[in-house]
């Protein structure tokens, strides 16, 4: 079954990267530039998984993160985050996350990690 997977960044070309990398595998990819238009997107659609920056002007990351695990908890979250130390602790206290990509990443990375995930 094609799995469906929501983008959410502010940068232009993290998201069409990612896009790209998931889509030559066969998943239906949705981007959204921000937080409020991520989740209005999930109030319409059901997404397997959201690959969400936590930087991001507007909403944080990390509150689109909360509200979507709180609203959709079946989804499976990964985050991206372009600060190392933030793998020392909760990247977004209180919420249990599936996975991170450190930026710089490669393609093979976010792919690798997407297919885990829906091993899981």
């Amino acid at each position: 079954m094609e799995k469906k997977i929501l983008i959410v960044d502010d940068e232009d070309l993290v998201r069409n990267y990612v896009r790209r990398a998931l889509s030559t595998r066969g998943w239906a990819v949705s981007e959204r530039p921000d937080g409020a238009a991520a989740l209005a997107l999930l109030e319409k659609e059901t997404f397997d998984a959201v690959i969400c920056d936590l930087k991001m002007p507007d909403m944080r990351g990390e509150e689109v993160i909360k509200r979507i695990r709180a609203g959709y908890p079946a989804t499976k979250l990964i985050v991206i985050t372009g600060s190392v130390s933030n793998i020392t602790s909760p990247l977004v206290p209180g919420v249990e996350v599936d996975g991170f990509l450190i930026k710089p990443f490669g393609i093979d990375e976010i792919r690798e990690l997407t297919e885990k995930i829906f091993k899981a």
